[in-house]
């Protein structure tokens, strides 16, 4: 549970991050950004080497997410859906 949260808390930083650069290049890119997620696509393309280190760091938070459910097994889905497989 540590790991998901601290994963959702990384990843959080991430996106923060990620549209502090889109609005430092450019107002319209960061409201773009904010309110359009495909935008962001777009704008990691294009500005691939100022929005490299907040998309790693989002992908850092992602991959601790996938791994405390890796981590927890099939046991853990037993218990959170209360049933079988």
């Amino acid at each position: 549970m540590v790991l998901v949260i601290n994963g959702a808390v990384i990843a959080l930083v991430g996106s923060i991050f990620f549209l502090i650069e889109s609005f430092r290049a450019n107002v319209w890119w960061g409201l773009a950004c904010l309110l359009l997620w495909p935008v962001q696509l777009v704008f990691l393309t294009r500005y691939w080497g100022v929005a490299k280190h907040p998309f790693l760091i989002q992908m850092i938070g992602i991959l601790c997410i996938l791994a405390s459910a890796i981590f927890a097994g099939p046991e853990a889905m037993l218990v959170m859906w209360g049933g079988s497989f």
